[in-house]
C-alpha cells in the first residue's frame, strides 16, 4: 500500500479510514485463510496457494507513534495465527509483494526478515518473493509462476495510491484459471479528480500523460467521459469483474470530515456466499461501528453496500437440430450427445472442448465447465428413433461430455443432466434399445429399477490413476475415484453389466504411480469389460503447456498394455486395446456389439 508522493503517507494518525481499510483486510484474509483450510475445502483443494500484494509499500504505517501492520505484514501475522492448521494440511503460501519504490523494498524486505524470524514455524509455510517493479509490468513474470489450475486459490490485494494500476493488469490475473478473491482499493477521489482534465480543449504533457492513467485505469469499454461517480463505478465493476464471472460488494469510505466517498473497496469473488454472506456482513458491521445504530437495525447498512452478482448459470439450455448420429469412434456404434460442456474441468487433451472450441460452441476453458443441455433432446429422440431403430445395436452415452455429471461444491450429480440422461436411457430402452455410458461422476440408485431400465444397459467408469496428486491436477472437479468404484461395484452387485475405461492412461512423467496398473486394475476386477489406449503426448503439450515428452513411451504402453491383456485373460474380462496404441487388435473392437 504505497504512494511516492504524500510525505504524510506512513502515519495514520489523522486517517482514521486507513485504519479501518486495513482491519478490514485483516478480517477477511483471516476468513480467507479459515474457508480454503477447512475440511470441506481440504477434500479437494491443492496445497500450494498464492497471496498477490501489488502495492506493497513499506509494510507499516504510523498511528501516534505506535507501528500499525501494513498489507505484507497482515498477511503474514495471519499466516501464523493459522501456523498449526496450515502445517497440519501441508499447506504452502507463496506471497509476491510487489512495490515500485526501492527504499520502501528495501524497508519490507528488512521487516518482513524480522517477522519470520521471530515466527520461525512459518518458515515451512511461507515463500516469500519481492518484486522492485512496476505492478502493471510484472503480471507476466509472477503469472508464470504459478500453476494455472482450477484448485490452486489465490488472493489479490490491490490498494493503489490513486488511479496507478491499470485495467489490463488485472484482467491477467482474473485469467487465471485459479479460484481468485481480490480485495481493491477503487479510487473514487482519484477518478473524479482525473475526469477534470478530459473535458479540457488542450492539455500539455503532464495533463497528457494523466488523463492516459484514466484510460488505463478505466479501460476503453467504459464510458468515463460523461459517466460519473457511482455510474461509472457500476460499468467498471461489470466489464471488468462480472464478465469474469465476479460478484462484488463494495464499501464506501468516506471523509472523516465531510460527507463525501474518498475510495470503494471492493470485494470480488466467484463464490457468492463470501461475497454476499460474508464480506458484505463484515462491511455492514464496519458502518454501524462508523455512522452508530439506526432504528432498522443492522439491516439498514446491509441493504445499503454496494451488490453486484455475477449472473452465471451452472447449467444453460441450447436446442439441437439432431440427436442420435452414427459414431466413429472404433469401438462405438450410434451415440447421443445431449450435454456440451462439462464441469468436471479435466486438464489433459479433452478432444471434447477442443471440439466445442473448433466449433464455437465454448468460449474458453471456464465457458467449457458451464454445462449446456438440450432442451429438446426427447423432442428429437420421439422423431429420430422410428428412422434410425433398425439400424441401432446400441447407444453410447455419451463422447461429447459426461451423462452423470458430478458437481464437486454440492458433492452431488448436477440435476439437470442427471434427469435428462435418465429420461433418454429410459426412451431408448422401451424400444429396446441397449444404452452404454461412460463417466466421471457416479451412478444415481435410480439405474437400478429394472421396470425403467434395461438390464442388458451397460455402465462404465474412467479410471487411469489412484493418485490423488494426479488428480488433483489432471482431473480437478470429478468425482473422487472411491466414489466412481463404489457406485459400479453397487450396480455390479445388483447383476448389471460394468467397464471400466483406462485410457488416456498416463506414463510415470505425469503421475508416479502408473507403472503400477495393476493395483488399479484389482479395485476393478469385478467388471466385465475394459477399455485401454494410450496419451497422446503432442497433445498435451499444446493444452497444458507442458514441455515433457518422454521418449520412451512406446515401449512403456507396450508393457502396460500387455499388462492389461493378461489380467483380463486371467480375471475373464473382456478387453479392447484402442487403435494407436501397442497390442490393439481389430478383432476386439465389437466388445460392445451384440454382447448379450
Amino acid at each position: 500500500m504505497s504512494s511516492t508522493k504524500s510525505k504524510n503517507l506512513w502515519d495514520v494518525t489523522d486517517r482514521p479510514h486507513t485504519k479501518t481499510k486495513l482491519q478490514m483486510l485483516q478480517e477477511i484474509f483471516n476468513i480467507w485463510l479459515t474457508i480454503w483450510g477447512g475440511p470441506r475445502q481440504q477434500k479437494w483443494v491443492a496445497k500450494e496457494w498464492y497471496v498477490i500484494d501489488l502495492f506493497a509499500g513499506k509494510g507499516c504505517y504510523k498511528d501516534k507513534g505506535k507501528e500499525v501492520n501494513g498489507s505484507p505484514l497482515i498477511f503474514l501475522r495471519e499466516v501464523a495465527s493459522k501456523e498449526k492448521t496450515l502445517n497440519k494440511n501441508g499447506t504452502k503460501i507463496r506471497l509476491f509483494f510487489v512495490e515500485i519504490n526501492k527504499k520502501y523494498i528495501n524497508e519490507l524486505q528488512r521487516r518482513v526478515s524480522e517477522f519470520v524470524e521471530n515466527h520461525p514455524k512459518i518458515k515451512n509455510i511461507v515463500e516469500l518473493n519481492f518484486y522492485n517493479k512496476d505492478c502493471n509490468k510484472t503480471s507476466e513474470e509472477i503469472t508464470s509462476k504459478i500453476a494455472n489450475i482450477p484448485k490452486n486459490p489465490l488472493f489479490l490485494c490491490i490498494d493503489p495510491y490513486g488511479i496507478k494500476i491499470h485495467k489490463g493488469t488485472i484482467r491477467k490475473y482474473l485469467s487465471l484459471d485459479n479460484p481468485i478473491d481480490i480485495f481493491f482499493n477503487y479510487s473514487k477521489e482519484g477518478v473524479t479528480r482525473t475526469q477534470g482534465l478530459v473535458q479540457k480543449p488542450s492539455l500539455d504533457t503532464k495533463e497528457t500523460k494523466t488523463v492516459n492513467s484514466l484510460k488505463e485505469f478505466i479501460g476503453e469499454d467504459v464510458d468515463y467521459k460523461t459517466k460519473r461517480d457511482l455510474a461509472l463505478l457500476r460499468d467498471y465493476i461489470e466489464t471488468l469483474f462480472v464478465k469474469s464471472g465476479h460478484s462484488v460488494v463494495g464499501f464506501d469510505m468516506e471523509y472523516p470530515t465531510r460527507k463525501d466517498v474518498i475510495y470503494y473497496l471492493l470485494f470480488a469473488s466467484k463464490n457468492n456466499f463470501i461475497t454476499n454472506r460474508i464480506v458484505k456482513s463484515i462491511y455492514a458491521n464496519y458502518k454501524e461501528r462508523i455512522a452508530g445504530p439506526t432504528l432498522f437495525g443492522r439491516d439498514f447498512y446491509l441493504d445499503s453496500i454496494l451488490s453486484i452478482n455475477a449472473k452465471v448459470k451452472k447449467v444453460k439450455q441450447i436446442k439441437r437440430k439432431t440427436l442420435l448420429y452414427k459414431t466413429k469412434v472404433e469401438y462405438g456404434d450410434w451415440t447421443i450427445n445431449h450435454i456440451i460442456g462439462c464441469m468436471h474441468g479435466c486438464r489433459f487433451p479433452c478432444y471434447a472442448m477442443r471440439m466445442a472450441q473448433k466449433f464455437g460452441w465454448v468460449k474458453n476453458y471456464e465457458d467449457w465447465r458451464i454445462p449446456r443441455i438440450a432442451a429438446n433432446a426427447m423432442e428429437l429422440l420421439e422423431k429420430e428413433i422410428p428412422k434410425y431403430k433398425s439400424e441401432i445395436d446400441f447407444v453410447h452415452l455419451c463422447f461429447m461430455s459426461d451423462p452423470f455429471m458430478y458437481d464437486f461444491e454440492k458433492d452431488d450429480l448436477i440435476p439437470e443432466v442427471k434427469e435428462l440422461t435418465l429420461r433418454i436411457i429410459e426412451r431408448l430402452n422401451k424400444e429396446g434399445i441397449r444404452v452404454t455410458t461412460l463417466t466421471k461422476g457416479f451412478y444415481p440408485d435410480e439405474v437400478l429399477d429394472e421396470k425403467r431400465f434395461l438390464r442388458t444397459n451397460e455402465y462404465g467408469i474412467t479410471l487411469v490413476s489412484l493418485d490423488s496428486e494426479f488428480k488433483k491436477k489432471f482431473e480437478p472437479f470429478s468425482a473422487s475415484y472411491e466414489k466412481r468404484i463404489e457406485s459400479l461395484i453397487k450396480l455390479a452387485k445388483a447383476g448389471l453389466e460394468t467397464w471400466v475405461s483406462v485410457e488416456p492412461y498416463p506414463t510415470p512423467e505425469l503421475d508416479k504411480t502408473a507403472d503400477d496398473i495393476e493395483t488399479l486394475l484389482e479395485k476393478v476386477k469385478f467388471v466385465n469389460k475394459i477399455i485401454f489406449g494410450k496419451l497422446n503426448y503432442r497433445r498435451l503439450n499444446d493444452n497444458s503447456g507442458s514441455s515433457q515428452v518422454w521418449g520412451n513411451n512406446h515401449d512403456f504402453y507396450r508393457r502396460k498394455a500387455r499388462e492389461i491383456i493378461d489380467f483380463c485373460k486371467k480375471n475373464d474380462i473382456e478387453y479392447h486395446i484402442k487403435f494407436g496404441t501397442p497390442l490393439s487388435r481389430k478383432n476386439t473392437i465389437d466388445i460392445f456389439k451384440n454382447s448379450l
